[in-house]
């Protein structure tokens, strides 16, 4: 009996720096992305598995429009954004989607912003559907940075009325090298307002 990659990422376990760099190559490749990588700007639309299906922008469960700095995740639920702070002075500047044409490079939970230049990627953001583990959805995130960041996400479906946890918020200082993000527990009320 063979075991699926995903099958043996579930038995990775958080034991330092190496299980990171391993975890995050197979994140890569999970995404369809390899050592031959092509940038942004030259990925070739006929190949699925290098650039999925895009992730609905909308739908009657979530109210994200996907933009080139808004990124739409689980079916337009959940809309992320990123502004980027090159240092104290600066003026925040919005990150963009990755983009092969006019498609997103990702998977229905994850997906790629870049700050600065289309051809370098800068960040790898997920927002995982765990409703069978812990009733969560949970919000994980690596960069490659040292600049400073705000991310936020959105949970599109939930009141705007303060009564659930619908809007969280991230945030990086320039400067340092960016830490990665583990929030398993970021939207604690998202399974109850589940269609699933």
């Amino acid at each position: 009996m063979s075991k699926s990659i995903g099958d043996s990422l579930r038995l990775i376990r958080n034991d330092g720096p190496l299980v990171a760099v391993v975890a995050g190559v197979a994140g890569l490749l999970l995404l369809g992305l390899h050592g031959g990588a092509a940038f942004a700007d030259e990925v070739d639309a006929a190949d699925d598995a290098v650039v999925p299906e895009a992730v609905p922008a909308a739908s009657e469960h979530g109210g994200c429009v996907e933009s080139a700095s808004v990124m739409c995740l689980q079916e337009g639920r959940y809309e992320v954004t990123v502004q980027v702070l090159v240092n104290a002075d600066a003026t925040p500047q919005p990150a963009k989607v990755v983009r092969g044409g006019s498609r997103p490079i990702g998977t229905r939970e994850s997906g790629l912003f870049y700050f600065f230049d289309p051809s370098n990627w800068e960040m790898l953001l997920k927002v995982l559907d765990a409703c069978g583990v812990n009733q969560h959805n949970w919000v994980y995130a690596a960069a490659a940075t040292d600049v400073g960041y705000t991310i936020t996400v959105r949970d599109t479906t939930l009141p705007a009325d303060g009564s659930v946890v619908h809007v969280k918020k991230y945030t990086k200082e320039p400067g340092r090298p960016a830490p990665a993000l583990t929030d398993a527990a970021a939207f604690p009320d998202s399974c109850a307002s589940s269609s699933a």
